[in-house]
């Protein structure tokens, strides 16, 4: 790791010249996705042309938009609120605070962390084929998904409680479900509340594309109005998911914000430990039955799903092995797809989260980036795939353009997190030099946070290599194209292979990004 270090060091040094470079490899990678100046400025313009037939809006659907609306925040909600409880249930087992059985936390996170790797929209539709389409298929994908995630945040959390408090409350005889509940769910409220709102928040994009592959929601009548080329029509769905989102996103917002910094007397605490004590127990009884309504999924049909997931498991454990070369082939393209779109994002966000900080570009400035930005970062990638793969058909290139304007949107607003959190001392040292505000921001303030500014490149690339799967899924390129294929024609010793190879190209990046992540913070 001493040459990986010698190499961060010199990135730092040549700064400017490394991002040229970079830009300029971006560029070259684009390039060899065998597309030419004459195919971009024919994508462009059937791009201009899709966008010009979106208008004028058709609002006539609106009141048919309604079922699919609430399908899709019943999704995100009470997937959320269920998975959240799953999690709490499961955390004694995967912190190993209580029970002194290293073997186990150790076996379920490694068994938690491989699932994670398999993204949302693959579960979806591997559970569409099994179940049929619907709700169902749908909230249990996302049910999964938020359940993993719910379950690595608190765990992390969880782990954070001071031993001494355990073994002061086991000195007293305390039993161990009086020590889970006092000295680590009371110390977790918090972060309870605020994981909630964060799986959430992630639930309702996923929750607003389920549909493509048939599990329910709003993206299902988008994806229709789309292959009937009523593009006046996905105008207005489109707009409709950027202001559920964007709505979502606020409420998560103020609350996540709320639970971190309000500050309680003793009787504000009395009266909230006992609306949670009446409160719990009535969201989650009210949540599972509600749940038990609003999904319906025949008897018969659930049955049948379940002896196909007999077979699925038959495939699962009997990959295909000639399968393989095809399979590397196509993952090396999601790679490639993530690694370009990451890179070209990274250097974008230097320039868009300068333009959009308060404290270096000017409050009322900024504030038009701000919100340009957050219509980016607002936007599903999937649906800006959709828009591409209208402009270059299917391949590589629709992916890229997809996950790179959301990835600008992203990294801008954590590049912007740390610059709006510059000690001013650092901002005023750098005016006085007589440097320019942004030769400053480069020269000094970049260089300064440099470990914080590739921590968050890593960890977005970590994030589009799942992306990128997910892309593919809908005629984009990469290992997701093959897949849904597969899917399609329950091919379960291939879709073994590919779930294989996608997993352990993600855990080996992770492991990778982690000791580079641990070198650049030292």
């Amino acid at each position: 790791m001493e040459y990986v270090y010698f190499w961060l060091l010199i990135f730092k040094k040549h700064i400017n010249k490394i991002l040229a470079g970079i830009f300029g490899i971006c560029i070259f990678l684009i390039a060899n996705i065998q597309y030419d100046a004459k195919t971009f400025s024919v994508g462009f313009k059937r791009i201009q042309n899709l966008l010009d037939r979106m208008y004028p809006i058709d609002f006539t659907i609106l009141g048919e938009l309604k079922q699919p609306i609430i399908e899709t925040i019943n999704i995100a909600l009470f997937s959320s609120i269920l998975a959240l409880f799953t999690a709490l249930l499961f955390l004694p087992i995967l912190t190993n605070l209580l029970f002194k059985l290293k073997i186990i936390p150790k076996l379920f996170s490694a068994i938690f962390s491989i699932f994670r790797t398999i993204p949302f929209l693959i579960i979806a539709a591997i559970l569409v084929s099994l179940f049929s389409t619907g709700v169902f298929s749908g909230f249990v994908s996302i049910y999964l998904i938020n359940f993993l995630t719910a379950s690595k945040l608190l765990k992390e959390y969880a782990e954070e409680v001071e031993n001494k408090q355990l073994e002061a409350m086991e000195s007293l005889g305390s039993s161990k479900f009086i020590i889970y509940k006092n000295a680590i769910l009371s110390n977790l409220k918090p972060q309870v509340i605020s994981v909630y709102f964060l799986t959430l928040e992630s639930s309702i994009r996923g929750a607003s594309v389920l549909g493509l592959v048939g599990a329910g929601g709003i993206g299902q009548r988008l994806w229709q109005e789309l292959n009937h080329l009523r593009y006046d029509r996905v105008s207005i769905i489109i707009l409709t998911l950027v202001i559920l989102i964007f709505f979502i996103d606020l409420v998560s917002y103020f609350f996540r914000n709320y639970s971190n910094s309000s500050q309680l007397t003793f009787d504000k605490f009395i009266f909230r430990k006992n609306i949670i004590k009446v409160v719990t127990p009535i969201v989650l009884v009210g949540s599972i039955l509600y749940v038990t309504k609003y999904i319906t999924i025949t008897q018969e049909r659930f049955l049948i799903g379940l002896k196909q997931l007999r077979v699925l498991g038959n495939g699962i454990i009997n990959p295909d092995l000639a399968y393989v070369p095809k399979m590397f082939t196509e993952l090396m393209v999601s790679i490639e797809i993530a690694f370009s779109a990451t890179i070209f994002a990274a250097v974008t966000a230097i320039f868009t989260s300068y333009l959009s900080s308060v404290n270096l570009f000017g409050k009322y400035k900024a504030l038009s980036m701000k919100i340009f930005i957050n219509i980016l970062r607002t936007f599903p990638p999937i649906i800006v795939a959709l828009i591409f793969f209208r402009g270059f058909g299917p391949g590589a290139i629709s992916s890229f353009f997809a996950l790179y304007i959301y990835t600008v949107g992203v990294m801008t607003k954590m590049y912007n997190e740390v610059l709006e959190g510059i000690n001013t001392n650092v901002l005023l040292m750098a005016k006085s030099l007589g440097l320019g505000s942004f030769i400053s921001y480069i020269k000094i303030i970049f260089n300064g946070y440099f470990p914080e500014f590739i921590t968050i490149v890593l960890y977005r690339f970590e994030s589009n290599i799942k992306n990128s799967t997910i892309l593919g899924m809908v005629g984009a390129g990469g290992i997701g194209h093959l897949l849904v294929n597969n899917i399609e024609y329950r091919n379960w010793n291939r879709i073994s292979t590919l779930l294989i190879g996608l997993s352990l190209s993600i855990i080996i990046i992770e492991n990778i990004s982690y000791l580079i992540r641990m070198k650049v913070k030292k």
